[in-house]
C-alpha cells in the first residue's frame, strides 16, 4: 500500500550539497512507532537514517550514470546494504563533499563507518 502511494525515487527536497531523501524513504520512517516524534525532535536515530538515505541515493544516482563506479549489495553479516567503490573515484569524491546532518564533528572523518554498510 505505501509503495503505491509514495515514490521511492522522488526527492522531497535537496540539501545544499545536492543530496536528498525520497518521499518513500521519509514515509517509511514516519510510519514506524514514534517516527513522527523522532523526526520532529531531530532524534539521533532519525538523523542517522536520514544521512544513510542521502548516501544511498547519492550512490544510486551516480551508479545510474556509471554502473561501474561502485558495487552495491546486501551484506548479511551487517544486515544492511553495503557498497564498495574506488577511493579515488567519483563516489569517494562526492561523499567527501557531503555535510552530514546532525553528525558529530568526527563522524565525517571516520573511514571505517562505511565498511559497516550504509
Amino acid at each position: 500500500m505505501m509503495h503505491n502511494k509514495y515514490d521511492f525515487r522522488e526527492p522531497l527536497g535537496e540539501e545544499p550539497d545536492g543530496t536528498y531523501i525520497t518521499a518513500g524513504q521519509m514515509q517509511f520512517w514516519l510510519n514506524r512507532r514514534k517516527g513522527v516524534e523522532m523526526f520532529k525532535a531531530a532524534d539521533p536515530a532519525f538523523l542517522d537514517y536520514y544521512n544513510k538515505c542521502r548516501v544511498y541515493n547519492l550512490i544510486y544516482d551516480l551508479m545510474e550514470e556509471d554502473e561501474d563506479s561502485a558495487i552495491m549489495y546486501w551484506d548479511p553479516k551487517h544486515d544492511s546494504v553495503s557498497v564498495g567503490f574506488p577511493s579515488n573515484g567519483p563516489i569517494a569524491y562526492a561523499l567527501s563533499t557531503m555535510d552530514f546532518a546532525g553528525a558529530p564533528d568526527d563522524y565525517e572523518d571516520d573511514e571505517d563507518s562505511w565498511s559497516a554498510g550504509i
